[in-house]
């Protein structure tokens, strides 16, 4: 018996201990599985349940004017980032949260307990370093901050049409930043984030997986200081105008590479979401409108090409009245019998009307479709419009007379400007654009622009009409207030009535209050480098082309052309002071101010005329007792003319180094003491590309030889 109860008592310990065996070794065994063979993949849980991933965005590429000076940059700001899951009190947190960041706080509280947004939540980007302060002192749980980049614009409004701005996801919004997005961007980087087991967020640590590959950038063709003449006298014009808006642009007349391009009112690309968005579009490439006049261009030019009028021609104008498909079309002016050239430059309707007819409406409608309207140009910015051509199958019975003096013709300022531009480089279509090259973050060439050039006059024909636009801005054309200094301009304006509704019927009329006032010109002549175009919508101070938009354009493009250091031409400067009086004694329509018996009239420098004309046909000349002559400062150092500056006491404004080799006002001007004047400076090696040769006479060797 006893034998029968230590066996049985054995047999249990071995049973205990066999089970004791079997679970160690089920565990061992378990441990090894967990351990050894599952260890990555239990490392990768652990791994996701201690860290976080996120998303960097990839730095901006630069957007530089055609000098390398920066017109778009980046700044690094921080972003709020929260993870939702490791806050024990989210409706605090959010309470919190929206009082230092200054936003709604159950918005806020919404996206916190979104399930999809439980690991990873963008509270608010890029703040400001007083938010991120207020947010650090708050210490909050499962709340950081991670840096992002930003866009920055060194210039504020500068260009801001041109550049556009990035949207708050980081997509361009407008203009270069939005067209040339795909090469600004970048790739965005990952990173990964964990905390110790305390969850203390004081301790992250942050690891980038992948960095962010900055993005390519562009080298434009904006020259930074012409934009800034172009916003600056289109905004001063505007206003003087109490125009609605306006656009203005430079062209290179050659390569038709855009040099400025300005619209007005502007606005801040650093603050555009301040601004409406009307202030946003490029109006020189989305809006569309009868262009007038200025359409006269393109007629003309077709008109000789096809063999169907002569430059010495003389039109008979008809006492200034024609009747087309039943409708009567007047000029401004009785007009006879006047010259091909005349047509242009007194902008007379029904002789433009009288060329159209001869070519027709197939040969009209097609020599408009060669010169760009009803297409885009090409133009490298978003939104740009075809513009408004029907085909001639369409016309009514007037419409040859109305579209060649720029009437049921719909297009926008770069159009035009690009058509304009054809007859200033010699007969050539060009692809107007804005970016020169693509560089990455190296400095590397990545794609380089090659706009298209098409030839669509002859040059013959190019010279012929610009011979008659000269007489525009000569006295009797209708733009006498677009002449320069020192150079010589030709160009077209135009004033077009708007069409609007009519409140009683409904139907399109046109305004008898709302004009479209341009002027598009292009200098200096013989060999024209810049092409201008000035468009004012809804003047309310005046509404001509060549009363509102003329003096803006003159104001730009003296100025431009003395900043592309091209030389006035010697031949063209004001006379000397006594042969203006003697000029002006003798001329039996000046309006004189007689002048003090003990003061010497002088002429006063009027910008754009030595003598300022300040109604037509009528020239005063102003007394001053407070002026200096303007002395010639070629040749001479940059320390020597402030010296002389300081002496007259005239404001310099300079540019480059070296020695002068252009000014403006020109040698002899005159101008009131305090007044500025600009004076380009080039080292000796290059002066001689910049200033002709001069002869014993004191005359270019240029201008020598037209005398």
């Amino acid at each position: 018996m006893l034998n029968r109860i230590v066996n049985f008592k054995n047999a249990r310990m071995v049973f205990v201990m066999a089970c004791v065996f079997l679970w160690s070794l089920l565990i061992f065994a378990r441990l090894v599985q967990k351990q050894i063979i599952e260890h990555d993949n239990y490392a990768r849980k652990a791994e996701i349940q201690q860290q976080s991933e996120g998303e960097v965005a990839a730095p901006r590429g630069f957007i530089y004017d055609s000098r390398m000076d920066v017109l778009a940059t980046n700044t690094t700001l921080s972003t709020v980032v929260a993870e939702p899951r490791r806050i024990k009190d989210i409706p605090e947190t959010a309470k919190k949260l929206a009082s230092a960041l200054g936003i709604d706080r159950a918005k806020l509280l919404s996206r916190m307990e979104r399930p999809e947004l439980r690991s990873y939540l963008v509270v608010q980007r890029r703040i400001n370093e007083q938010m991120e302060k207020a947010v650090a002192d708050l210490n909050l749980e499962g709340v950081y901050f991670i840096d992002e980049s930003t866009r920055s614009y060194p210039n504020n409004e500068l260009a801001c049409h041109v550049l556009g701005f990035v949207n708050m996801n980081g997509d361009g919004g407008t203009g270069i930043e939005q067209e040339y997005d795909k090469y600004l961007r970048g790739k965005p980087g990952r990173y990964t984030f964990a905390r110790d087991g305390r969850k203390t967020p004081r301790i992250y640590q942050t690891q980038m997986e992948d960095p962010p590959v900055p993005g390519n950038s562009l080298v434009l063709s904006i020259d930074k200081s012409i934009q800034y003449i172009v916003d600056r006298e289109l905004a001063a014009g505007a206003k003087a105008a109490k125009a609605r808006a306006g656009t203005a642009i430079v062209m290179e007349s050659d390569t038709g590479r855009i040099l400025a391009m300005s619209n007005y009112p502007r606005f801040d690309s650093n603050r555009y979401n301040e601004y409406k968005s009307e202030y946003w579009y490029n109006r020189a490439v989305t809006d569309v409108f009868e262009p007038g006049s200025t359409f006269k261009v393109a007629v003309a030019a077709a008109v000789l090409q096809e063999g169907l009028a002569r430059p010495d021609e003389m039109i008979d104008c008809q006492n200034g009245a024609i009747t087309i498909g039943g409708h009567v079309f007047r000029d401004h002016n009785r007009y006879g019998l006047i010259s091909f050239k005349k047509i242009l430059a007194v902008s007379s309707n029904v002789g433009a009307a009288k060329l159209g007819l001869r070519l027709g409406q197939e040969r009209l409608y097609e020599s408009i479709r060669a010169f760009g309207f009803g297409s885009p140009t090409g133009i490298d910015l978003p939104r740009e419009e075809n513009g408004i051509v029907r085909h001639w199958n369409k016309w009514s019975g007037l419409s040859i007379g109305a579209i060649s003096f720029g009437h049921e013709v719909g297009v926008t300022s770069m159009q035009i400007l690009n058509a304009v531009n054809a007859i200033a480089n010699g007969g050539f279509r060009v692809q107007p654009s804005i970016v020169d090259r693509i560089i990455d973050s190296e400095g590397n060439l990545v794609k380089k622009n090659t706009p298209e050039r098409t030839r669509i006059l002859d040059e013959k024909t190019a010279l012929a009409v610009t011979d008659a636009l000269k007489e525009v801005v000569l006295p009797g054309g209708t733009a006498r207030r677009a002449a320069l200094n020192g150079y010589v301009a030709a160009g077209k304006t135009g004033t077009a009535q708007k069409i609007v509704k009519d409140p009683v019927t409904g139907k399109n009329r046109y305004s008898k209050s709302k004009y479209v006032a341009s002027f598009i010109g292009f200098a200096p002549l013989p060999n024209p480098k810049i092409t201008v175009l000035v468009q004012l919508d809804e003047p309310g101070n005046g509404y001509y082309g060549g009363e509102v938009s003329a003096p803006i354009f003159q104001k730009i493009t003296q100025e431009t052309l003395m900043r592309l250091k091209i030389p006035p031409d010697p031949a063209l400067t004001p006379p000397p002071r006594s042969k203006l009086k003697q000029q002006v004694a003798k001329n039996d329509a000046v309006d004189f101010i007689p002048a003090a018996e003990t003061v010497e009239p002088v002429i006063e420098f009027a910008g754009n005329l030595a003598m300022k004309e300040d109604r037509p046909g009528v020239i005063t000349v102003r007394v001053a007792s407070e002026t200096v002559v303007v002395p010639d400062f070629r040749g001479m150092s940059k320390r020597k003319v402030m010296d002389l500056c300081l002496d007259l006491n005239v404001q310099l404004k300079s540019e480059g180094s070296g020695v002068a080799v252009s000014q403006f006002p020109p040698p002899g001007a005159r101008i009131a003491h305090g007044d500025a004047c600009s004076v380009v400076f080039a080292k000796s090696g290059d002066v001689a590309k910049t200033v002709p040769p001069v002869s014993p006479d004191g005359n270019s060797s240029a201008a020598a030889s037209r005398l």
